[in-house]
């Protein structure tokens, strides 16, 4: 028999996509100053990619939004594989490492917490 998962606690969904919306408007505002950065090596390649990176962070948002956990599971391994391209995105400017370590760690206690009500409901 199929075991029905355990819903996540109230508001864990919403902090999710919180924190997801937060980011991309964190890179969609750092894109017009890595742009105006007078450094040789930004192209229009780092800017489509920052601006693409915040477009599967929105995207991610949207599909844990979704009401009783159809698709919430890609939205949260969308949000893990974002991750790490997010810290990549230091490649462009030294700054946006720091943001991506940051919404990382935050990323993996909110991942944590996520799982902890699924671990107390077994028993374990």
């Amino acid at each position: 028999m199929t075991e029905t998962p355990a819903a996540p606690p109230r508001g864990l969904v919403g902090i999710g996509i919180g924190g997801l919306a937060l980011e991309a408007l964190v890179l969609l505002l750092a894109t017009p100053a890595v742009a105006t950065a007078e450094r040789g090596h930004v192209t229009g390649w780092h800017i489509g990619g920052l601006l693409g990176l915040s477009v599967l962070l929105i995207a991610a948002a949207i599909v844990l939004g979704r009401r009783r956990g159809q698709g919430r599971g890609h939205g949260l391994a969308a949000g893990t594989v974002a991750q790490p391209l997010v810290i990549a995105a230091g490649v462009v400017t030294w700054p946006l490492y720091v943001v991506g370590v940051l919404f990382s760690a935050i990323w993996l206690y909110y991942l944590r917490l996520w799982r902890t009500p699924a671990t107390a409901a077994s028993g374990r």
